[in-house]
Parts: structure tokens; C-alpha cells; sequence
């Protein structure tokens, strides 16, 4: 793999769990204001307007391409489109953003099993000790360096909704690789988008309708949909996908461990929250579990 290569997967490695801690977190503190389902549906109803004046020409031209891929494009928009995002909107709801954040770090533990179930893909040893290493380092940010820390955790039942979350991931992750080669990725996320919307539609009425909770227009509602439009679903699912392309979807899948690293990272330089040991270990840890599963493939020059 040329560097030039090495460092745009790298990039793409980066950017979603930069975009997806924020959007985590934003979840989280506006669970009383924004609706799971409501939140769900119209920053992919955004991002699909957004993207329409970009890419409808384009779809049109592939038409044929996306009737043949109709198959993997209704499964990601179901699993990681609407079902993951929904579900774990829905845990945010009642379970703290630690929880969400442990659960989560078990999604590079699942990708692998799940591709080696549906695609036959090897479990490589080099692979499995990174993952382990580096999931090490999230467990030992969580619980403050502390152990016994993780056993006082108390878990609650919109835990259960981040763990089929986690599986709506690792499905949509390895089914990526089912996307025709000739299909481009903007087009293969914009008809993903599309037939999510009409997935989560009736989901939708339900919630406006049975439970009355329609999405609130007040600024604060509005930014959040903007933002996760924008960021969390344009600009970090292509990046995931081009990267689940360009790495497979075991070694993308690790980029989730960054996700506590970066809050971390956040909370020093936006709110003045120290960086102490137990950080530094973790980091360490998960940083050194990457390198372990990516092996000589971050040094290959072609």
C-alpha cells in the first residue's frame, strides 16, 4: 500500500469516532428535549436534501447499479442507518453515557466474529491481541484505573437497546462489503439514506402520534439536527465506509476505542478537566492495541 494511501486510511480511520463522540454525548445531554426516533429521522432526512443536489444526477446515471445492490442497500439502511442510530437514541434515553461508552467498546469484538460468520474472514491472531489490548485500554479509562470501579457500574434496561445496537453495527460494518465495486460510495450512502427514511417513517408516526413526542423547534433542537446531518451522518459515515473499503471491517471497527480518548481529550481542552495517569495508560493501551492489529500494514510501501 503506497504511504499517500496509508495516510488517507488513516484520515478515514480518524475522523468517525471524532464526529461520533459528540454526537453521543449531545444525545445524551438533550435526551428530555429530542425524541430517539424524531432525532433519527430528520438529520437523515437533512443529510438526504443535503445531498441531493450533489449526487441525484449521479444516482440517476446509476440506476442499474443501485437496483443490483438494492439487497445490501436496504440492510444498511435498516441495520446501521436507521436501527443503529434509533437504538441507541432510544439507550441514551435512560442509560448514562459511560454505559453507552463500555457497550459501545465491544463493537471491534463483534465485527470480527460477525465477519467471520457471514463472510468467512479469517480471525487473525495479530488482529484478536490488538483488539484485546486495546479494549483493555478503554476498560482501564472507564474505571478511572481502578478495576473494582467496573464492577459498581450499574447497568439499566436502555443498556439492552445499545447492545442490539452494537449488533445492528457489526452487520451493517461486514455487509459493506457487499457493495458493487462499480457503485460510488456517496451514491451507495444517499439510497442507503433513502430507504432508511421510509424504514424509520411508520416508527415516526408512532412516536408522534401514540406517545406524543414530536421534535421540539427551538434553536438548541435545531443545531443538534444540523450537526449530526452534517458531521456525525454525512461526513462520518463515508468516511467509515471508504475506510471499512480501504481496511477491512475488523481494523475499522478498532477506531471505535478512540471514541473514550477523544472525550478525554475533550474534556482538557473545552473544559479544563485534567489529563491523569489512568488517562495516559489507557491511550497508551489503545493505541498500542491499533498498531498490534494493524501490523506491517502501517509501514508497506506498495
Amino acid at each position: 500500500m503506497p504511504m499517500r494511501m496509508i495516510g488517507s486510511a488513516w484520515l478515514l480511520f480518524l475522523i468517525p469516532p471524532v464526529l461520533w463522540t459528540g454526537n453521543i454525548v449531545m444525545a445524551r445531554g438533550l435526551n428530555e428535549l429530542l425524541p430517539p426516533v424524531g432525532l433519527a429521522f430528520w438529520r437523515w432526512l437533512l443529510a438526504f436534501l443535503i445531498l441531493t443536489p450533489f449526487v441525484a444526477r449521479l444516482a440517476w446515471r446509476q440506476r442499474a447499479l443501485l437496483r443490483q445492490a438494492w439487497p445490501v442497500l436496504l440492510a444498511a439502511g435498516c441495520f446501521g442507518i436507521a436501527g443503529y442510530n434509533v437504538l441507541v437514541y432510544v439507550g441514551l434515553q435512560s442509560t448514562p453515557a459511560v454505559n453507552a461508552a463500555v457497550l459501545n467498546s465491544i463493537i471491534p469484538v463483534v465485527i470480527p466474529l460477525f465477519a467471520w460468520a457471514i463472510a468467512r474472514d479469517p480471525l487473525v491472531p495479530r488482529q484478536v491481541l490488538g483488539i484485546a489490548v486495546s479494549l483493555l485500554g478503554v476498560l482501564w479509562i472507564v474505571c478511572r484505573g481502578e478495576p473494582g470501579r467496573l464492577a459498581a457500574l450499574e447497568f439499566t434496561g436502555g443498556d439492552l437497546w445499545i447492545l442490539v445496537s452494537v449488533v445492528n453495527w457489526a452487520l451493517y460494518s461486514v455487509l459493506l462489503r457487499y457493495k458493487p465495486a462499480a457503485l460510488n460510495p456517496v451514491v451507495f450512502l444517499y439510497g442507503s439514506i433513502g430507504l432508511a427514511l421510509v424504514a424509520l417513517l411508520p416508527f415516526l408516526v408512532v412516536e408522534v402520534v401514540v406517545w406524543n413526542r414530536p421534535m421540539p423547534v427551538a434553536p438548541v433542537s435545531l443545531a443538534a439536527i444540523l450537526y449530526v446531518a452534517l458531521f456525525a451522518s454525512i461526513a462520518a459515515f463515508l468516511a467509515w465506509n471508504q475506510s471499512v473499503a480501504a481496511l477491512g471491517p475488523t481494523l475499522t471497527g478498532l477506531s471505535i476505542h478512540l471514541m473514550p480518548v477523544f472525550i478525554g481529550v475533550s474534556a482538557f481542552v473545552l473544559l479544563g478537566e485534567p489529563i491523569e495517569a489512568f488517562h495516559l495508560i489507557g491511550f497508551a493501551a489503545v493505541l498500542t492495541g491499533i498498531l498490534v492489529a494493524f501490523g506491517t500494514r502501517l509501514w508497506r510501501r506498495g
